[in-house]
């Protein structure tokens, strides 16, 4: 392992940004929590009824008749 003498330029500015790396993912963590608690939690009706929905609609898409109109052979 390499170690870096204190003081050195490189090194200070490596340590500088990596610094600064770690705040930002900080803040983006603490403003994602904020975001996730400030929603409202999914009701499982909703979803229920959502899924059926979507289910009802493939089912229907699915059992639609093919294109109208002249066969292209």
């Amino acid at each position: 392992m390499k170690h870096y003498l204190i003081g050195d330029p490189w090194t200070e500015a490596k340590l500088l940004h990596a610094e600064e790396l770690a705040s930002e993912a900080r803040a983006y963590a603490a403003r994602w929590a904020l975001l996730r608690e400030a929603r409202l939690p999914r009701r499982r009706a909703r979803v229920w009824l959502g899924t059926l929905l979507l289910a009802a609609g493939r089912r229907l898409l699915d059992s639609a008749p093919g294109a109208a109109g002249p066969d292209p052979a």
